[in-house]
């Protein structure tokens, strides 16, 4: 049923998206028919592969840095509640900071190659997931905490099997708005400066006025971000397994 939904609104978008083509022509949107064509086109000459895998290993590296960084220092500031209270303002006031603004600096420091998108890509990353596990900590039930530590478990064994275990699910909704937002980030480092990448082919598509080049760039985009959330659900899926478990025994 599920299926089936979708397919029928992904049906629904494609006549919306045909019927904004005939309304609007060429020049405004292209046909669906045209950037299928021209999907094709690429991948036969293998620039699809290239400007695809560039954006994919800044992305993923930019995600990897940020995600592991941004899940890691909540448990490490657990361990000292006064210092998180005190770098609270800050990383707010740091989140706030828009991050396009950054790329040219970003690009200054790092250069024109992959470190300067990776750095773009990991500080959306990182705030997210930052914001997101610290949730989750604070969603610990403290009485359970209380107990275990009365049984003499140790801190390390509190964070493994409560800690975690209680952040898990904030996580993965962290990663969840961070997964798209990693590639959005890559993509607006290429259009800044890049020689390469998806971001790099809507730039010049958009620089020789190829509506049907902008088109593609956005539709790769946009296929990739749902590919790579499907994957992340169903990740999601079996790492959190337990918990209708858990809900079924009452706990």
């Amino acid at each position: 049923m599920i299926a089936t939904g979708r397919l029928l609104l992904g049906l629904a978008f494609l006549a919306a998206w045909q019927a904004a083509h005939l309304a609007l022509g060429d020049a405004w949107i292209s046909a669906p028919v045209a950037v299928a064509r021209r999907v094709v086109a690429v991948a036969g000459s293998g620039e699809l592969l290239r400007h695809t895998l560039a954006t994919l290993t800044e992305s993923a590296t930019g995600f990897i840095i940020g995600a592991v960084a941004g899940i890691a220092l909540p448990f490490v500031l657990r361990l000292s509640p006064r210092l998180g209270t005190a770098l609270e303002p800050l990383f707010a006031a740091a989140f706030g900071v828009p991050k396009l603004a950054l790329a040219p600096l970003l690009i200054l420091w790092f250069g024109l190659g992959l470190a300067s998108k990776v750095a773009l890509v990991a500080s959306v990353v990182f705030f997210l997931l930052l914001f997101n596990t610290e949730a989750g900590i604070r969603a610990i039930d403290q009485r359970l905490t209380a107990a275990v530590r009365v049984l003499g478990a140790s801190k390390w064994i509190v964070t493994r099997e409560i800690a975690w275990h209680t952040a898990l699910p904030h996580v993965f909704a962290g990663l969840k708005l961070a997964l798209p937002r990693s590639l959005s980030a890559a993509v607006v480092g290429e259009l800044i400066a890049a020689d390469r990448g998806l971001g790099y082919y809507i730039g010049n598509a958009g620089a020789m006025a190829d509506t049907v080049g902008l088109f593609t760039g956005v539709a790769l985009v946009t296929l990739l971000v749902v590919a790579l959330d499907v994957g992340l659900g169903r990740l999601e899926a079996r790492s959190l397994s337990w918990r209708p478990l858990a809900r079924d025994v009452g706990i």
